[in-house]
């Protein structure tokens, strides 16, 4: 995981006020100058089994609400907050607490299905229209909050007051949307009613540690009980022959449980659930996960071989055993582990890359570079294999494409003032007239300003605070 830095976010959060003003901006690019700071601040889980849970549940979601103005995208927040999410545009963020304490897949159907409601219920551009001012800055500064809440508190006073009116009204058009959503995706629209009142037991027996779900969504029994009233309202039903949760959950739980518990206490729980049945392949599998999670590899190894020892849950072992031979730098049995994996798994960008990096060990520096370069076809997001393909190109003389690569990465990982430095590199070797050099043109233009702004934000910050200088917040 990368190091992020969330007093530089709060900088240029600022920059962002200055740079794009929400009345000159519509919704899908006032999300992407929020996604571009926040990739650098916040820490985003990579791991393929919990993004891609957590993307197929998002995708099943979008695709009952038919055709729309922009794509939707869903990430994973490494974070112990039990919390979500969304900013206009379509980007939906959810907490890796959440995600350990859910039950099944309709909990977080109808938790992503609320937060699709926010955005397809334009509720951002209907606060301005009320005299509120919105800049990714604001969109920015509420997120680290959740994070960082001493950062992030002077973030969130301005405006906080001037929410609450809105808040009410936002919350139930949100639940009556997502619960429509979640049932005509396949979900059972029940589900969100019952995790709501999980938390409201949870408040009852801990008022001092409010969930912060709660602090940004604020659920009182009325609210649960509107939840009832628009499914009755609406006439949906549960949806019958569906399974409750996905085979992927408990793994996703044991690795989201790895990120939020402390390391001796959650070891000890799927060390003991290993242990009560030690023939197991799907526990063996799981606490093989919380090892490699917490970065203990060699004791990952050992339960992850066990699992493939014990049949392999058909394959599903072969993924994360073959990442833990990366790390542990043996490559002979990593290629063997993801050769297996990507035979049945063609399109998996995450093992390609791992193939990669596995062949780059073992010397084979053309093999890697065609496995990095199938990954970002399968996965353009992945920031590594974008770096490692740049490197292996600018290493083989194709300067443009290389320097393009380590851009791009780059802008992936939120360093953008390298992203700019690499396009800026980038241009005088490209042909003006190509499409690639357009591309790039569009992406210098879009950095500058903020990477400007932020450059001034550290000026005035050596000299002092700046008086007046505050940013909004977005009740989500």
């Amino acid at each position: 995981m990368r190091r992020r830095h969330p007093a530089r976010a709060l900088a240029l959060a600022t920059a962002l006020a200055v740079a794009a003003p929400a009345a000159a901006v519509d919704e899908r690019e006032l999300g992407r100058h929020f996604l571009l700071a926040a990739r650098g601040e916040l820490p985003i889980v990579q791991d393929p089994v919990v993004a891609g849970y957590v993307e197929h549940i998002g995708e099943k979601l979008v695709g009952a609400l038919g055709a729309q103005s922009f794509d939707y995208r869903f990430y994973v927040v490494q974070h112990p907050a039990l919390n979500a999410f969304a900013v206009p545009g379509g980007y939906v963020f959810v907490f890796s607490g959440l995600l350990a304490r859910i039950g099944n897949d309709d909990e977080l159907a109808g938790v992503l299905a609320h937060e699709i409601g926010h955005v397809h219920g334009h509720h951002l551009l209907r606060q301005q229209k009320e005299g509120q001012v919105w800049t990714a800055a604001a969109l920015l500064g509420l997120l680290i909050s959740a994070v960082n809440p001493v950062l992030g508190a002077a973030g969130i006073a301005a405006a906080e007051t001037a929410q609450l009116k809105y808040s009410r009204e936002f919350e139930q058009e949100a639940d009556y949307l997502g619960l429509r959503y979640a049932s005509e995706a396949g979900y059972d629209p029940h589900a969100l009613g019952s995790f709501f009142k999980e938390l409201l037991a949870d408040q009852r027996i801990n008022s001092a540690g409010v969930p912060a779900y709660m602090l940004t969504h604020p659920l009182t029994e009325d609210r649960v009980a509107n939840v009832a009233t628009a499914i009755n309202s609406q006439h949906l039903k549960t949806p019958a022959g569906r399974p409750a949760s996905a085979k992927e959950l408990p793994e996703v739980q044991a690795v989201a449980r790895a990120i939020a518990e402390p390391t001796d206490v959650v070891i000890a729980r799927y060390r003991r659930m290993a242990d009560d049945k030690p023939d197991d392949a799907e526990r063996q599998l799981l606490l093989g996960r919380v090892y490699q999670t917490v970065g203990q590899l060699d004791a990952a190894r050992n339960a992850l071989e066990r699992c493939r020892a014990l049949g392999g849950l058909d394959g599903r072992v072969d993924r994360p055993l073959g990442t833990v031979y990366v790390a542990l730098k043996k490559p002979a049995d990593a290629r063997e582990a993801l050769g297996r994996y990507l035979a049945k798994h063609p399109e998996d960008g995450w093992s390609h890359l791992q193939l990669g990096k596995a062949l780059a060990d073992a010397g084979d520096d053309g093999g890697a570079l065609r496995e990095f370069q199938r990954a970002i076809t399968c996965d353009p997001e992945l920031d590594e294999a974008q770096r490692l393909a740049g490197v292996a190109l600018g290493r083989r003389g194709n300067e443009a494409e290389g320097f393009y690569r380590l851009a791009v990465a780059s802008r992936l990982r939120g360093e953008l003032e390298q992203s700019l430095s690499h396009f800026q590199r980038t241009k005088p070797l490209l042909d003006p007239s190509s499409a690639r050099r357009q591309e790039v043109d569009q992406a210098i233009a879009e950095l500058v300003p903020l990477v400007r702004e932020r450059e001034r934000e550290r000026m005035e910050r050596r000299r002092g605070p700046r008086r007046g200088a505050s940013l909004g917040a977005l009740r989500p």
